[in-house]
């Protein structure tokens, strides 16, 4: 492992799980390789347990590393990387990957909300459905996800038949609205609050936020959705129309 500058800017515990993330990916620990303990690398690196303590913590949140009960911290083999495509059903993508997801609804309700309206190109007053979902893959929080429609163009739309199955293609086979293009904008933020509740992390969490807009062919704004990401050992894949 990469030893500990404490000369950095960079705080101990950052630079603790960077050399245990490099020395996994790098395979000096195999999956299901035991990690030395945490006083061990507390001698090792010359810092205090509690130092090892944050810098494992956040590998075991983040699925690298797996604690078993009285016999250490393991390798875990959780290193699936998951392409994520702004136009493709998140259904799909893991039907594709091979993935065991599961699909829960937080809550689907019809509203007013005046800033998401005027992001849509729609009227401030113009009703919304709120699709709240949080999606897990192998029983694992990956995504929390809120997405609008707008009323006018769905309004028979029922909770029911987003239980199993794709908005996408209900909004493509029920509605008869073929998506175009999206557009689609990253960032790096702290999962505190109710954004760590709900997708299950220590408060804290560094994870990425995700907002896309979905458009048809005339250009209007179909479908809206903010999402946050776990910052796992993700890459994302996107498409872009090109003259």
């Amino acid at each position: 492992m990469q030893e500990i500058n404490k000369k950095s800017p960079l705080p101990l515990y950052y630079q603790l799980k960077e050399s245990i993330l490099n020395a996994v990916k790098n395979k000096e620990f195999e999956v299901g390789d035991r990690l030395p303990s945490e006083r061990e690398l507390a001698e090792y690196h010359n810092i205090s347990r509690m130092t090892v303590k944050k810098a494992v913590d956040i590998l075991v949140d983040n699925g690298y590393l797996i604690r078993k009960q009285g016999s250490g911290t393991f390798v875990s083999d959780y290193q699936q990387s998951c392409s994520i495509s702004p136009l493709l059903s998140f259904t799909k993508e893991m039907e594709k990957k091979g993935l065991n997801y599961t699909t829960r609804i937080l809550n689907f309700a019809k509203i007013k909300e005046k800033k998401i309206a005027v992001k849509m190109n729609l009227n401030p007053e113009a009703d919304l459905f709120k699709l709240e979902r949080l999606r897990l893959i192998e029983n694992k929080p990956f995504l929390l996800e809120n997405t609008y429609l707008a009323v006018e163009h769905f309004s028979d739309l029922k909770k029911d038949e987003l239980k199993n199955n794709s908005l996408f293609k209900l909004i493509k086979n029920k509605y008869n609205i073929q998506l175009s293009n999206a557009e689609a904008e990253i960032e790096a933020v702290i999962l505190d609050g109710d954004i760590a509740d709900k997708m299950q992390v220590k408060e804290g969490l560094l994870g990425l936020y995700f907002e896309q807009f979905s458009k048809n062919e005339n250009a209007e704004i179909i479908e809206y959705t903010s999402a946050y990401y776990r910052n796992d050992n993700y890459k994302f894949k996107f498409n872009f129309d090109l003259d």
